[in-house]
């Protein structure tokens, strides 16, 4: 009889954890806050707001874009949620801000 104890001792103080976390699964379902889907499939996390579309252009292809606009030593900062690039370079001995539209319109930016 001892051992039968000690087996249902045993038994009962390795479910209890299983029994406490299924217990406690559907009361954190039951609690949950329901929002509206956000699509952040582009880039992870992001700041865009609801029908901001980032396009597949990537920062490789923007850096080929800045140098085949004459500008050398380009750093992308970020892309914008409208699909902006936004960077640091040099061209003609003037280092500033750049910015490439989605179009593919280079500019200085901020002047």
């Amino acid at each position: 009889m001892t051992n039968t104890l000690r087996s249902i001792a045993l038994s009962a103080s390795l479910l209890a954890p299983l029994l406490l976390l299924l217990a406690t699964a559907p009361a954190s379902a039951e609690n949950a806050v329901m929002t509206a889907p956000t699509d952040l499939s582009a880039s992870g996390s992001n700041n865009c707001t609801n029908g901001e579309i980032i396009d597949g252009s990537t920062a490789e292809q923007a850096i080929t874009q800045f140098q085949a606009a004459g500008y050398s030593n380009v750093k992308i900062e970020r892309k914008g949620c409208d699909n902006f690039w936004h960077a640091t370079g040099t061209k003609g001995g003037q280092s500033g801000n750049i910015v490439m539209a989605p179009d593919g319109t280079i500019m200085p930016e901020g002047n």
